[in-house]
C-alpha cells in the first residue's frame, strides 16, 4: 500500500493531503461469461472475478517471522515487532462481503458507461454541466437517455476498527489505472484512454466542498501526471464551477468507484445537504458508484442522499463495529499471537484471551497496539515473557487517554457515551437510516446485538408506557416510572406480564405517598385499578379475564393447592 503526499501549488497555503496509490497496467481484455459484461472494455480489462478463497489469500498479510530472530538484540527485535502495525492483516467475513460489493459495484456501474457506446461520446457533446442540471426522463435516464447502473454503499463504524484499511486493502486487489489504446467494437473505437478504476478522497477537515474538489484534482494529477488542478482551480472560482469540472474529469476517465473517506467531517445542515445533493447527481446522472466511509456522526448526512439516490439504485450499508467475543475474535487473536519476538514466547491461554478483550473491547487497532506495547515493555524490563500483570501494565500506560472512552463502552453509560458521539449511534437515527435503504444492511460486530436489543426494547417501552397511562398516569409520569423500573432491573424479563405487574404494583405503592412525591397524581387504589382495567376491556371489547390475567390480578387455579 502506497500513500503519497500531493504536490501543492505554492500559492495554496492549506496542508498537503495524501492519496492512496495503486498499480497501473496496460489493458488485457478477458472473455466474459456474464452476457452484460461482454463487449465493454472497461469491464473486460478488470481482473477476473475473485473467489472467496482467492480474496482470503490476497488479503492475508503477516510480517516475516523466523524463530532464529528471537536471539537477536533487544534493539533489533523492537524494530521487528513494529512490523505488526503496518503489515498484519487477518481477513474476516466482513472483508469478504465488502470485496463482493466492490466487485459488483465496479462491473454494474460500468454497464451504463461503455466507451464504445454512442452515449459515451454524446455526454461530452451535450456537456456534463447540462447533464447534471437536467432532469430525468420517464425511464429514469438522464437528458441524453442514459440510465445509471451505479450502486453505492456506506461503511460506518467507530474509529480504529479498520474501516479505511479494509476498503484500501480491497481496492488494491484491483489496478488503479488501466491504459487502453486499441479496442474496437461495431465500428467504434475508444482510442487512448486512462481508466481510473478506483479513487479514494479524504474529506477535508474544513468541510468545504471547494476543498473536496481541489483534493480530487490533486489526487488525479498525482496518479495520472495530468495538470487538472492548474487548469481548473483559479482565484475566486466558485464551488459550482469546481463541482462541474470534477464531474467532467470523473466521466472522462471512467472512474469505476469513488470513495469518500472520513465523511463525518462534512458539514451538516444546508451545507451538508448541498454536498450530498452533488453526490446524488454524480451517482444518478453520471452513473459513478460511490462508497462513503465514516463514523456514526455521518449517519445524518446520508438522509438527503437516500431520499434521491434510491430512485436510481439501491444503496446498502455495512455497520462495522468492534469484534464480539466469539469465534472470530478467538481466530483473530490466535493468528496475531504467533508474532512474539520475545525470548520466552507463551501460548495464548483462556485467561489472557479474556484479558485482552477486557482491555481493548475487540477494537482492532487497540488489540494490535496492546500486543506490540506489551512486547516492548517485556523487552525493556528484561522479562522477555508476556504475563497478565505485564499486559495490564502495558494497557494502563498506553491506553490511558482512551480509558474514559473504553469505560463508557464497557458500562454502556449513556451520559458518558454522549461525549463520544462516534462510538455508538443514536439508534433512532440509525433505524430511520436503515428503513430508508432499499439495499441490504449488514450490522457486524458487538453492536449488532445492541441494535436488535434497542429496537426491541423501544417497542416494549412504548407498550409499557401505554399500560401505565391506562392506570391513571400522565404520559410524562408513565415514561419516568417505566424508565426507573427498567433501570432497576438487572435483566429485563422476557415476559412482558412480569413488567406489567411491577408497573401496577409501583403505581399502587406510590399513589398514597404524597410526601415523597410532590407531583399531583390521580389516586390509584386497588379498587379503581380494577375499575380502570374493566373499563379498558369493555372499551376495547376484550375479555375481562384476559386483561386481569395480564397484570396477574387473578391467581392461577392451582395457587392454593397443596
Amino acid at each position: 500500500m502506497v500513500k503519497c503526499k500531493l504536490n501543492m501549488n505554492e500559492n495554496n497555503h492549506k496542508k498537503p493531503t495524501t492519496v492512496l496509490m495503486g498499480r497501473q497496467e496496460v489493458a488485457k481484455y478477458k472473455a466474459q461469461k456474464v452476457v452484460n459484461y461482454k463487449h465493454n472494455p472497461l469491464i473486460e480489462a478488470l481482473p477476473v472475478i475473485y473467489t472467496q478463497q482467492q480474496v482470503v489469500k490476497y488479503l492475508t498479510s503477516v510480517p516475516n517471522f523466523n524463530t532464529e530472530e528471537l536471539n537477536e538484540s533487544a534493539e533489533l527485535r523492537i524494530h521487528l515487532i513494529q512490523q505488526i502495525k503496518h503489515v498484519f492483516m487477518q481477513p474476516l467475513p466482513i472483508h469478504l462481503e465488502i470485496q463482493s460489493k466492490v466487485s459488483l459495484m465496479l462491473r454494474a456501474g460500468y454497464q451504463g458507461r461503455n466507451p464504445v457506446s454512442p452515449l459515451y461520446a454524446r455526454q461530452f457533446a451535450v456537456g456534463i454541466h447540462n447533464i447534471l442540471k437536467g432532469d430525468y426522463d420517464d425511464e429514469k435516464g438522464n437528458i441524453i437517455g442514459n440510465r445509471s447502473t451505479a450502486s453505492s454503499f456506506a461503511l460506518i463504524g467507530i474509529s480504529g476498527i479498520g474501516k479505511s484499511t479494509a476498503i484500501e486493502k480491497i481496492l488494491l486487489l484491483y489496478p488503479q489505472v488501466i491504459i487502453h489504446s486499441e479496442y474496437e467494437y461495431n465500428g467504434l473505437s475508444i482510442g487512448y484512454l486512462k481508466q481510473i478504476v478506483w479513487l479514494v478522497i479524504e474529506c477535508p477537515f474544513n468541510a468545504s466542498r471547494g476543498t473536496l474538489c481541489k483534493n480530487f484534482f490533486e489526487a488525479v494529477d498525482n496518479i495520472l501526471g495530468t495538470s487538472y488542478y492548474q487548469k481548473f482551480v483559479k482565484p475566486r472560482m466558485n464551488e459550482s464551477d469546481l463541482i462541474d469540472k470534477m464531474a467532467h474529469v470523473a466521466a472522462l476517465h471512467c472512474i469505476g468507484v469513488l470513495v469518500f473517506d472520513e465523511v463525518q467531517r462534512m458539514q451538516k445542515g444546508l451545507e451538508g445537504q448541498q454536498t450530498m445533493n452533488f453526490f446524488v447527481e454524480l451517482h444518478n446522472k453520471l452513473g459513478v458508484p460511490l462508497i462513503f466511509v465514516g463514523t456514526y456522526k455521518a449517519v445524518d448526512l446520508f438522509t438527503p442522499l437516500l431520499a434521491n439516490a434510491r430512485r436510481a439504485s439501491g444503496m446498502g450499508a455495512e455497520f462495522f463495529d468492534r469484534m464480539e467475543k466469539d469465534k472470530k475474535w478467538d481466530y483473530f487473536l490466535t493468528q496475531l499471537w504467533k508474532f512474539q519476538w520475545l525470548k520466552e514466547p507463551i501460548p495464548l491461554t483462556k485467561e489472557i484471551n479474556e484479558l485482552f478483550y477486557q482491555e481493548t473491547l475487540g477494537i482492532t487497532d487497540l488489540v494490535i497496539n496492546l500486543f506490540m506495547q506489551a512486547q516492548y515493555l517485556a523487552i525493556s524490563l528484561g522479562k522477555e515473557k508476556l504475563t497478565e500483570a505485564l499486559i495490564k501494565n502495558a494497557a494502563k500506560k498506553n491506553l490511558k487517554l482512551l480509558q474514559p472512552m473504553l469505560t463508557a463502552l464497557k458500562t454502556s453509560d449513556y451520559e458518558k457515551l454522549k461525549k463520544f458521539d462516534d462510538l455508538k449511534p443514536d439508534w433512532l437515527d440509525v433505524n430511520s437510516f436503515i428503513k430508508s435503504l432499499p439495499g441490504k444492511v449488514k450490522i457486524e460486530g458487538a453492536i449488532s446485538k445492541e441494535h436488535e436489543k434497542a429496537i426491541l426494547g423501544a417497542k416494549e417501552f412504548v407498550q409499557y408506557v401505554g399500560f401505565a397511562q391506562s392506570l391513571g398516569l400522565s404520559k410524562k409520569e408513565a415514561v419516568e416510572l417505566v424508565s426507573q423500573l427498567l433501570e432497576e432491573e438487572a435483566e429485563v424479563p422476557s415476559d412482558s406480564l412480569v413488567i406489567n405487574k411491577k408497573i401496577a404494583e409501583k403505581i399502587l405503592n406510590i399513589s398514597n405517598d404524597a410526601k415523597k412525591n410532590q407531583r399531583k397524581r390521580k389516586d390509584v387504589t386497588s379498587k379503581n385499578l380494577l375499575h380502570v382495567i374493566g373499563l379498558k376491556a369493555l372499551n376495547e371489547k376484550k375479555s375481562l379475564v384476559e386483561e386481569l390475567n395480564k397484570v396477574n390480578v387473578i391467581a392461577p387455579f392451582n395457587e392454593f393447592l397443596n
